[in-house]
């Protein structure tokens, strides 16, 4: 098990965060530039120093403020690719994959073993005796990944292993790196801002902002229930947050957008959580008066004890289950907005035989200045027929039932 409990300062960014890592599995950092993953593998390796805290691995210290221990970098069982694969231009792909094992003085003929047991690994076996200048990209960071395999790490760091890489190659590459962790079962800490990567590799996913954890979980965690527009975004999905400002008979809350100039309230209904401490999100249409702006999103099912006045609260809602139209709808949907088109984002066809025109369009629609927009995911067809723009007014309405809601 990998216990990480750091604190830092670097200039004016502050880091502060915890998590445990089971052993043999994969644990991603996912966010932003600048959230802070690299630097939380910089602090595991010893290449940075916190401030305060404390990095174990199965149940040895490697770093305790409080107790002075602090492992140099080259002490510790831990292997490092980096993102721009740092080879050394001079030294044959033998000779970079040996490094960190003559580093540690290893014999000879352990060094020609070892070696030629990652290459074996990363599908580089015959390769041995050419120079980083005489391989691909892909092959490049092959090489990285076994200089790190061969000193048989209890704890296997990568920072955005694949992001150099082009599209056909990182797919080879993903492939052979899943692989590789699944046969060596190394205890991994990865970083990317792919959430495709976060979803392949990780068992445990940690969502980074500014140095902190944001939303922690596994795949469902974060698809079914984003706390936070980065991750919503990410998933594909509108997402509105805000605080529960009133209850009505322990059915029905208004939630209090935390965005957005104008008063803007949704009505909601929340259901009880899972046992797992998630909220399972179910569907219920229940009739209110309308509100100005977006209207009454019904869902779920109210908790015996009812939300507490105050307490955060989010909505979401699939972009596909929202319908523009050019004048106020005379339809059944109880949610309402009006808005300007900001962008409009045309998408292939889902299939090669599709005609062009059987594509889809995304279309982003201004609600407040100060509030994300809402996005409408609607046919090519649509689009053509209601003569969409960027600039232009028009309405956007969605059923009750197609939001979730949850706190």
């Amino acid at each position: 098990m990998l216990n990480v409990a750091l604190e830092t300062d670097l200039n004016t960014f502050h880091l502060a965060l915890n998590f445990s890592v089971k052993q043999g599995t994969t644990t991603v950092l996912l966010g932003e530039s600048g959230a802070g993953k690299s630097t939380v593998l910089r602090l595991l390796a010893g290449l940075l120093h916190p401030r305060n805290g404390q990095i174990s691995l199965q149940d040895v210290t490697y770093f305790d403020s409080e107790q002075r221990v602090n492992v140099p970098p080259q002490l510790r069982p831990f292997g490092y690719v980096f993102q721009d694969y740092v080879l050394f231009p001079h030294l044959t792909v033998f000779e970079n994959v040996a490094f960190g094992l003559r580093a540690q003085h290893f014999a000879r003929s352990l060094i020609r073993q070892r070696v030629g047991e990652a290459l074996e690994q990363v599908h580089l076996l015959g390769f041995d005796q050419r120079l980083p200048a005489q391989l691909s990209g892909g092959q490049q960071q092959r090489v990285a990944i076994a200089r790190a395999l061969a000193l048989r790490p209890q704890l296997l760091l990568l920072d955005e292993p694949l992001a150099a890489l082009d599209v056909q190659t990182r797919r080879e590459i993903r492939q052979e790196l899943r692989h590789i962790l699944s046969e060596t079962a190394i205890t991994t800490v990865m970083v990317t801002h792919q959430y495709l990567e976060a979803l392949l590799f990780g068992e445990h996913i940690l969502v980074l902002d500014h140095g902190r954890v944001i939303q922690q979980g596994g795949q469902r965690d974060l698809s079914q229930y984003p706390r936070s527009s980065y991750v919503a975004e990410l998933v594909g999905v509108n997402f509105f947050q805000g605080h529960i400002s009133r209850v009505e008979a322990n059915t029905m809350c208004a939630i209090q957008l935390q965005n957005g100039a104008q008063s803007i309230e949704i009505i909601a209904t929340l259901k009880e959580r899972d046992p797992v401490g998630l909220p399972s999100i179910g569907s219920s249409s229940v009739e209110s008066p309308p509100l100005r702006g977006p209207q009454v999103i019904p869902v779920g099912r109210a908790t015996t004890l009812g939300p507490a006045l105050g307490s955060e609260a989010y909505v979401v809602v699939d972009p596909r289950s929202v319908t523009l139209h050019p004048n106020p709808p005379d339809s059944s949907a109880r949610n309402v907005f009006w808005g300007e088109i900001v962008h409009m984002l045309r998408l292939h066809a889902a299939a090669p035989d599709m005609r062009e025109e059987d594509g889809s369009v995304r279309v982003s629609i201004t609600l407040d200045a100060d509030a994300p927009p809402l996005t409408a995911e609607i046919t090519e067809a649509s689009a053509a027929r209601l003569g969409l723009r960027e600039g232009q007014h028009i309405y956007a309405s969605f059923k009750a039932t197609e939001a979730r809601a949850y706190t």
